[in-house]
């Protein structure tokens, strides 16, 4: 069933080192019991993992040559292809860049993602310990996202109780703590007021 074979192949991504991505996607590709969908959606997993490496510009050892070589150039668009670009805001003194989910991703209850790189930069640094399974650029990635094969690892909680949470086991201070930190007074203000955390990035 395409179904078994499916799923043996995203075990097969999940635990597959970057060298190795080419020759699972060469059997990906000639493999006939799985459907053209199926395998459109392992090869974009195939992706967005390789991207995650050529992010860190994390350097490869030929296991033959012993030589140090850069990753595999890929291109990886609107998150791995999981989101929709629908342009720019400014709200709070910050510029965010505004995705939607794409369509596979509709039934999550966030509808629109505000992403400001210095901004998640910033929260990845402060967050580390409390983001659910200590996931590494937690706030690189879409909400709608986490949890799922992409990122299966760890889940999706609201900014503003991650934050909450953080303060009351002494991770952090306080909220001044992320003002010190470089973020926004007027964005940490509005967040403390309301409950935009789960839209924030």
């Amino acid at each position: 069933m395409s179904g078994d074979r499916f799923n043996y192949y995203l075990k097969l991504i999940l635990n597959s080192s970057l060298e190795e991505y080419s020759a699972v996607s060469e059997q990906i590709e000639n493999d006939l019991s799985i459907t053209e969908g199926e395998a459109e959606e392992l090869e974009r997993l195939i992706q967005k993992y390789m991207g995650v490496y050529k992010r860190f510009n994390i350097k490869v050892i030929n296991a033959s040559t012993g030589k140090e070589e850069a990753p595999p150039q890929t291109i990886i668009d609107n998150f791995g292809n999981n989101a929709n670009f629908v342009g720019t805001e400014k709200m709070y003194g910050v510029e965010w860049k505004v995705y939607t989910p794409k369509a596979n991703f509709q039934n999550f209850n966030v509808k629109r993602w505000y992403y400001n790189e210095d901004i998640s930069s910033t929260l990845n640094e402060v967050l580390i310990d409390i983001v659910p399974g200590r996931y590494r650029n937690y706030f690189d990635v879409p909400p709608w996202v986490l949890g799922t094969v992409y990122a299966p690892e760890t889940v999706y909680v609201p900014l503003t109780d991650l934050i909450n949470t953080a303060i009351s086991k002494g991770i952090i201070p306080d909220w001044e703590y992320l003002v010190a930190k470089g973020i926004p007074r007027e964005f940490v203000n509005v967040l403390r007021a309301t409950n935009l955390g789960s839209k924030m990035g």
